[in-house]
């Protein structure tokens, strides 16, 4: 158990601090340096308004449309270069824009997607040595994983080349899409320049999927970027409706509820008059005052059920007690 300090030492601690004869600095240093208690951990950026993080934005079930759209991808690719594709989805991330420009390193290829009839389009990202090797093997090189990836970005002629292979995706994304929604995803422009990707603004929230490609003994990644904007309105796809009962089933419901609610007990009250009087009045009540209520002997009463005025009546006797005879119905519940 750690000693508790006194006042006095408290006091006398206070000023050796304020007379300079502590350096607090190199004890802040010292207890991070061996680990003590005090250890200050880095400060660290915290925004309450975006939606960051893996669980910061969820489409349910939009993993089964990734898994669908790798599987008719893969076997597009197989068909395209005769080689045997394999396309696994690796990782699901939600993160601003502008982190994930921060991760990509401007060399591969992206296509500029449209999604028609969602908003906001996606992006289908090849990493520098995927995008790099599918442009030799469109030419009729080999799948070799020890392919040369040259430090620069892909030239015009590069990404014409690789247009055809990123343009085969759409069909397969609207393949996956149909299980929610039909979508019609086209390709308007291949690019590898950052500056040239004007896509959403930096702050804007995407969902990132990034997918594992083999081809042979090559290997690469695709990464899907799909703004939130754009899958916001298919949440309400995904809405489950209940199955629809019978007639029958709905009859016997009718019934049992009209049968509970016929021998439920309600509050009935019957108000002649109201009215509005100080308390320092009631206060000075003797026997034999008259209250006047500013209504007629004869006038309806009013007939409330559990405080609401449903009925108006009249005040009378039946068999030696004090009774109501009802006139008729308020009209909308006055």
């Amino acid at each position: 158990m750690e000693k508790i300090l006194s006042k006095d030492e408290i006091a006398d601690l206070l000023s050796a601090v304020r007379h300079g004869e502590i350096d607090v600095e190199s004890v802040g240093s010292e207890s991070e340096s061996t680990g003590s208690v005090g250890k200050r951990s880095a400060a660290e950026h915290c925004n309450l308004f975006k939606a960051d993080g893996p669980d910061g934005w969820k489409l349910k079930n939009y993993d089964l449309i990734l898994d669908c759209f790798a599987r008719n991808y893969a076997l597009a690719l197989s068909t395209r270069f005769q080689r045997a594709a394999h396309i696994k989805l690796e990782a699901m991330e939600s993160m601003t824009f502008d982190s994930l420009l921060q991760r990509l390193s401007g060399r591969g290829a992206i296509g500029i997607l449209q999604l028609e009839p969602l908003t906001g389009g996606a992006l289908l990202i090849f990493d520098e040595k995927l995008s790099f090797s599918l442009v030799e093997m469109v030419l009729g090189g080999s799948s070799d994983s020890e392919t040369l990836i040259p430090d620069r970005g892909m030239s015009a002629i590069e990404l014409n080349v690789i247009k055809d292979v990123i343009q085969g995706a759409c069909p397969e994304l609207n393949k996956g899409f149909l299980q929610i929604q039909e979508i019609k995803a086209t390709l308007v422009e291949v690019v590898s320049n950052l500056r040239l990707l004007n896509f959403v603004a930096p702050e804007v929230g995407v969902v990132a999927a990034r997918y594992k490609v083999s081809i042979d003994s090559l290997e690469g990644d695709i990464s899907l970027v799909v703004p939130h904007s754009s899958l916001e309105p298919l949440q309400k796809k995904q809405q489950v409706k209940a199955v629809p009962t019978s007639e029958v089933q709905n009859s016997k419901w009718r019934s049992l509820v009209t049968d509970e609610l016929e021998q439920m007990e309600v509050e009935l009250e019957a108000h002649l008059a109201r009215l509005s009087l100080r308390v320092r009045d009631i206060l000075n009540f003797q026997v034999g005052d008259v209250i006047e209520l500013a209504c007629k002997p004869d006038a309806p009463l009013k007939v409330m059920v559990e405080q609401r005025p449903k009925f108006l009546g009249m005040a009378g006797v039946q068999g030696g007690k004090k009774a109501i005879r009802i006139m008729g119905r308020i009209p909308n519940g006055g």
